[in-house]
């Protein structure tokens, strides 16, 4: 068996980052894997395959991973797409590409439900692997912050104002009453997107906005930062866009043992159990509710840390993950022997 990851030459983005674990997680295992960034060795791939299957991060993204270059391998070597977007559903080239694949992998039975709407070809749902060893776990009692502090994304913000931008009102109460910090982080400076600093810092002018960094830096000098926060904030807005969110940056946080409050979408539910674990929110007013509660309750802190942790710990080890991934694809077709 010899299979290639063909990924998106991005050391910055998650799912490159996350789809190098399956494919180096799978090289552990003793299976014949291979990494390709670069295009022009991805088309000569292409031209004469020597493998059993290719892996293709995303869709459109990289031109050698669509329907274009890879239609004459259909029914010769299993094209496998791991889409973890649900973006660009205008696209006649992402259409054509994820009806003629032969698998699609996504995070979150929510995609996959809408996803299907749109190809006959089977969809399965798989977690993302999580690099523990760059998330330390911080004891809520270990934490000394006063104010506290509440945390908000970890890069591309600026993609994501809406989202924040919806729960404004709990926020300013919140920093009202308590004079919690409200760090953001992960702005890019107009640098990749549009610059949209400007509607924070009206809105939340006590708001702290943190610069995006590279991957290296980000662990090195961001990373701490949040995981010493006191309370991490996921608020998401309704819309199919964030549909293909997989919870890569919640599991991570989660197992650094963050108190989370998150949109009580679907996929959250299966992580979050609400005054268990996390909080679910989806009014202003719970919204308000949940972060006064972590805010004034130590105790409660501390529980949902190590509660969120003993959970990934233990249903998402990356030894139960890639156990799944070789399950799903080998239910369609047995290419992990």
């Amino acid at each position: 068996m010899k299979a290639y990851f063909f990924l998106i030459p991005s050391g910055n983005s998650t799912t490159t980052y996350s789809n190098r674990l399956f494919a180096d997680a799978l090289k552990k295992l003793g299976y014949d894997i291979h990494i390709i960034f670069d295009l022009k060795e991805k088309y000569n791939i292409l031209e004469n395959p020597d493998c059993d299957a290719i892996f293709f991060q995303k869709t459109i993204q990289c031109p050698a991973h669509t329907k274009k270059h890879i239609q004459h391998l259909k029914n010769k070597i299993k094209l496998i797409h791991i889409d973890d977007d649900f973006h660009d559903m205008k696209s006649i080239e992402k259409l054509e590409t994820i009806k003629m694949t032969d698998l699609i992998l996504v995070g979150t039975h929510s995609h996959k439900e809408v996803l299907k709407e749109y190809t006959d070809v089977p969809i399965e749902v798989i977690s993302c692997m999580i690099d523990f060893e760059n998330y330390t776990y911080v004891k809520a009692k270990d934490k000394f912050n006063k104010p506290l502090i509440i945390s908000w994304q970890q890069a591309c913000a600026d993609a994501y104002v809406n989202d924040l931008l919806m729960i404004a009102e709990p926020l300013i109460r919140i920093h009202e009453k308590y004079n919690t910090r409200l760090q953001l982080y992960g702005w890019h400076m107009g640098k990749d997107y549009r610059d949209l600093r400007y509607k924070i810092t009206e809105k939340l002018p006590f708001a702290e906005l943190i610069e995006y960094e590279p991957f290296s830096g980000y662990l090195t000098n961001i990373v701490p930062r949040i995981v010493n926060s006191d309370i991490f904030i996921m608020p998401y807005i309704k819309d199919n866009s964030r549909l293909g969110k997989s919870g890569f940056g919640l599991k991570r946080l989660m197992y650094s043992g963050l108190p989370i409050v998150a949109s009580d979408t679907q996929h959250h539910r299966t992580l979050i159990k609400n005054g268990i674990n996390g909080f679910l929110a989806d009014t202003e007013e719970q919204w308000y509710k949940y972060m006064e509660l972590l805010t004034i309750s130590q105790s409660l802190r501390k529980s949902f840390s190590i509660k969120s942790r003993n959970i990934i710990e233990r249903e998402y080890s990356n030894d139960k993950v890639i156990k799944h991934f070789i399950d799903v694809i080998n239910r369609h077709y047995y290419i992990f022997d």
